[in-house]
């Protein structure tokens, strides 16, 4: 894989064309750094000679920290799957309780005839 590829530019004047050409050069130096970061010790210990240290102390914190983070999310997404399958079936069930109930409404009338006066008690 070569380090750089090449990029094709044409001729054209317009200012969007460079703006692109750059950001395509920006993103490809971005993408063969990023590919070469995990050789870093390595050149590391080439030039001085040192060796590089197993991780310990912060870094094996770190790592630690970040192992228990993917499990509770895990875990998370876990208990928000249940969640939705709990009010998934719930509102099934209301629905169906809802569509069977039958409302009813019964008129009641109370006529009131003020006793005449020839009436009597």
């Amino acid at each position: 894989m070569p380090l750089f590829e090449p990029t094709h530019q044409t001729k054209s004047t317009n200012p969007d064309t460079k703006n692109s050409s750059t950001e395509t050069k920006t993103s490809n130096l971005i993408t063969t750094l990023g590919s070469l970061l995990p050789f870093a010790p390595l050149l590391f210990e080439q030039f001085t000679g040192h060796k590089i240290p197993p991780m310990g102390g912060t870094m094996a914190e770190i790592q630690t920290a970040l192992l228990q983070i993917q499990q509770n999310q895990q875990q998370l997404a876990q208990r928000l799957v249940s969640l939705e399958t709990i009010a998934t079936q719930q509102l099934t069930k209301l629905t169906n309780q809802f569509q069977s109930l039958r409302l009813t409404h019964e008129k009641k009338q109370i006529d009131f005839n003020p006793p005449s006066e020839n009436q009597e008690y």
